[in-house]
This record gives structure tokens, sequence and C-alpha cells, in this order.
């Protein structure tokens, strides 16, 4: 099975954290991989940490054929022997210890051990779950019931462990030993993440379908978004082939453009001079009718200072060419030229502005009918959908009542004008940049609604059904004014081939409940209908 593997280990931006205590291992021809989060001061939690990783690393490089769980369970055990010995041998290491989250995998068979408040998630098509229990004094009150999931993500203690490798002389490690596919995916990861990071936010990077590495390079963008308190280390591991997608490194041409550009090509040397001579008009100054260089500022990104822009000057220049005098004979070579340069100059224009020139000038009888049929028209469709008042009555008189339509007068306009555009660059072709920053609104806020909706969209369009239910659904929840959501979720129940489903979909669009009268549960919608 394919094996796909993303790392990243930080010291984090508190100044207060003088080294990374953090250490990670990731063996993916061997099947193992942890993470060790230490402590007992800057010296001790790195030797604790680094201890960790090289015994796991020993074992793995020489085991054969011994049970996987077994292996597991005793390397654990000799970790937590050697950090204890070594922390009441060395004075430099006193009350070193560390925590430690892995996975061991054997075919299809992973197994899960934890020690600490460093976790695993697993994620696959049920999507994500945390596979650890934080042995910690938050934790442990929040699975008591003593207080809730927002006091515990606030508390002041919440770096405080219970449970350590060589803290003590015997330790008591938690495993779980579940079944994997080729759909299976894991993340490992310290509490310096999970501390700036929902659980929310990471199934949301996880299902964006990018590498294990940008996931994690993701990650410690977020921690340091929140200031990343604390060391932060994360693996992500992908288990079976998958279809990555790449970013877009260039902006797409729009079509118009790339037409422009084609017809140019059927073009010869003089239209490309006037085209040229066109763009360089813009720049004349009035006064002086001097040529000058045009500049440019570049934009400052907030994201990381190498994306700092600079301002960059271009200057265009062209020859003018020799004007016919009054009074002047020309030969009628050179008349021929000019009439022949000035249709170019002429078709060059047009060619810039997107425009089809009429063949002749239309009447101005003509202008004024069509004027007045488009007017017409307008009031009349005005009246029908808008009830649009000073010809509603007439209309009314005519086709009798309008109160059906006012009734499907649009009621929802949205709110967020970057999912909007994020959403126009999917309808132009570029549905992995829209994708990227339709999540990167959902990890501002996760409960946008109409980024769910737009997510979802752009799912089933990419005939991702599974996710596209998932994010309407989600979508629905939030606002059930979203125009249209339910038919794109029954047209996903579709592709997934859950007739049933979609049926119950569409009820929600009338407002019959499934099962009610008129509803046929024998005859479910086919994807045809």
């Amino acid at each position: 099975m394919k094996i796909t593997v993303g790392q990243i280990t930080d010291k984090g931006l508190n100044p207060k954290r003088l080294s990374n205590e953090d250490s990670l291992l990731a063996m993916p021809e061997r099947g193992l991989f942890l993470v060790a989060d230490g402590v007992g001061g800057r010296l001790g939690g790195a030797r604790a940490s680094q201890v960790t990783v090289e015994i796991f690393s020993k074992v793995f490089a020489q085991r054969h054929q011994e049970d996987l769980r077994k292996v597991v369970e005793n390397t654990l055990d000799l970790c937590n022997q050697k950090i204890y010995e070594e922390s009441r041998s060395d004075p430099n290491f006193g009350g070193m210890a560390t925590t430690i989250a892995m996975v061991a995998v054997e075919g299809s068979r992973a197994i899960v051990a934890h020690v600490g408040d460093s976790r695993v998630y697993r994620f696959d098509r049920k999507g994500l779950i945390c596979l650890t229990e934080d042995h910690s004094e938050v934790g442990e009150a929040l699975r008591a019931g003593l207080i809730t999931a927002e006091q515990a993500a606030r508390h002041p203690r919440r770096n405080v462990i219970s449970r350590a490798l060589g803290a003590e002389i015997e330790v008591e490690p938690d495993f779980r030993e579940i079944e994997i596919d080729d759909r299976t995916s894991f993340m490992l990861c310290s509490d310096g993440v999970t501390r700036h990071v929902t659980d929310q936010e990471i199934a949301r990077l996880m299902k964006n379908g990018q590498r294990p590495q940008e996931i994690c390079e993701r990650l410690k963008q977020l921690c340091y978004q929140g200031g990343a308190e604390d060391n932060l280390t994360a693996i992500v591991v992908d288990f079976g082939a998958r279809p990555y997608f790449e970013e877009a490194t260039k902006p797409r041409v729009p079509a118009r453009a790339a037409q422009a550009r084609g017809v140019s090509d059927e073009l010869d040397g003089p239209l490309r001079q006037a085209n040229k001579i066109e763009v360089d008009l813009k720049m004349r100054e009035p006064a002086s009718g001097k040529i000058g260089p045009a500049s440019a500022s570049g934009k400052k990104g907030g994201a990381t200072p190498s994306q700092e822009g600079a301002n960059h000057q271009a200057a265009r220049q062209f020859e003018p060419q020799t004007e016919s005098q009054p009074g002047v004979a020309q030969p009628e070579a050179s008349r021929s030229e000019a009439r022949r340069s000035k249709k170019l100059n002429s078709r060059a224009l047009t060619i810039q502005g997107d425009e089809t020139p009429l063949e002749g000038e239309m009447s101005k009888l003509m202008k004024m009918s069509l004027l007045f049929v488009t007017l017409i028209i307008g009031l009349v469709s005005g009246a029908l959908i808008y009830g649009y008042t000073p010809v509603k009555p007439f209309v009314d008189k005519w086709l009798g009542t309008i109160a059906p339509y006012e009734d499907r007068r649009i009621q929802y306009r949205f709110k967020d004008p970057e999912v909007n555009s994020a959403y126009a660059l999917h309808v132009e072709g570029r549905s992995d940049e829209a994708r990227t920053r339709i999540n990167a609104a959902l990890t501002a806020n996760p409960s946008n609604a109409e980024a769910l909706y737009y997510l979802g969209r752009v799912d089933l369009d990419q005939k991702k059904y599974d996710d596209a239910v998932t994010h309407l659904k989600e979508a629905a929840k939030l606002d059930a004014k979203l125009p249209d959501v339910w038919s794109y979720m029954a047209m996903a129940y579709l592709g997934l081939g859950q007739p049933r489903n979609a049926w119950d979909a569409l009820q929600r669009i009338s407002g019959q409940p499934s099962g009610a009268p008129g509803a046929n549960p024998q005859s479910s919608p086919t994807p045809a209908g």
C-alpha cells in the first residue's frame, strides 16, 4: 500500500521557549510514526523526546516477525525505564519526561498508543475522529463532566499532564487496535498544535485534497496566527494512492483575451505595430505630447516577509510615423499603404475592445423602434416578476393576477463577497483556486453557511458527491434560505446512487415530509427523472 508522509516541527514564537523540545519519527518503510513532546526544562525535555525517538528507531529497524502489539508495548516500557534512570542519574536531566503519540502499521492492522496529551487523529470516509484521550488534569475533568469543552480550551492548567514516559518507574499507555484501508489518513501532533487549531479546522484541512506536507505547513501557519505559544510538531500520513490537486501557480488567461491573442497571429506586422501604438498612446501627456514611463506598485502581502512586493517601472517607446502634410502630393503606393494602415488600426482597436463592429449604421427609425419594444418588454417583465406598480393593473387585467409570481421574487442575497468571487473562479474553470479560497474563508469562520454551500456546489460539479452532501447539509443547518440547497443535495445523493435520500431531500423543497400522503416511497426518482 502506498504511503505518503508530511511532517513539521518548530520552536514556535514564545520567547521563553529557547529550544524545540519536541521530536518526531517517520519510518514509512517500517510502518512507524510517532510524535514526542518533552517536558522538564530546556535540556531535559529535548533529551527525553530524543531518547524515545532513538529507541523506537533502533527497535523497528531490527524488527522481523514479532507480534506488533507486543513490540510496541515492550519498546514503550524500555523508553520509560531509560528516561527514568537517566533523569535520576544526571542532574542536568532531573525530572525530565515526555509524551508520546504513535501509530504502528502492519498490513491493514494499526496499533495506536499514547501517553500524555499528544494526539492521534484518524480521517477517512466517515470524517475526522480523535483516537486518543488526553492524559491531563483538564482532560480528566472534561471526561468527568466537571467542565465544558469551551472551559477546557481556556483553562489555565490545560498543559499540565497527568501521565508521561519517564515520570515514574512504571507507565500505563493507552492502546487501540484498528483496521485501515487505502482511504485512511492519520494526523499525529503535540499539544502545541491543538491549542491553536480546532478539530473542525483539522477536518477541513484533511478534506482539502492537499498533500500531507502542504497540510503540515498550513498547520504551522495557523499556529503562528494564534501566537504559537509552544513547540509545535505534526505528522500527516495518507495510505493508498491519492489524486492530490496542485494549486495553480499562474492565473488562467480569460477566453476573450486568448481569442484576441489568437487573432493577432493572423495579422501582419503593421497591425502589431498599430496594437503597440494604441497601448502607448494612453501614456501620452496632453501638454507635452511626450511618452512617459508607466509605473505599477506591487502589493505587500501579509503571509510572509518574502511575499513583499516591489515597485516596477516599464517604459514603452515607439517611432512616430510620418504623417501627410497639406498641399504635398504623395505617391499612389504611399496613399494605399496609409489607407491599409488606417484600416488595420481600426481593426486593432476593435480587437482590444472585444467588440464586433456593425456592418452598417442603423437608421434612426430602427433604433427608436428597438428602444420602444425593449421598454415594453421590460415593463411587462417587471410587472410579472417584481410587481412593478405603474403597469401592474393593466397586466392583471390582461393576464390575470400575478400573485403566483410574487412569491417567487428573490428573497436571498449573498452577504460574503469573498465567497462570491471565489465561486466565480470555479465558474471560470479555476476550481482548485476556488476551493482553496473557500476553504480559507471556512478556516476563518467555520460557521460560514455561504462558504459551505458554495464548497458543496464545487464538490458536486467535480463529482465528489460524498463531500457535496456533507457540506450542503452543514450549510442547510446554518441557513435554510440558501437557494436550491436541497435540490443540489438531491443531485449529490443521486450521484451516490441513493435515490431514496434524494427523494427525501426533494420533499424538503415542497415542505412535504418523507412518507407523507402523496409521497410514494416505492417510486424513487431516477437520475434521468
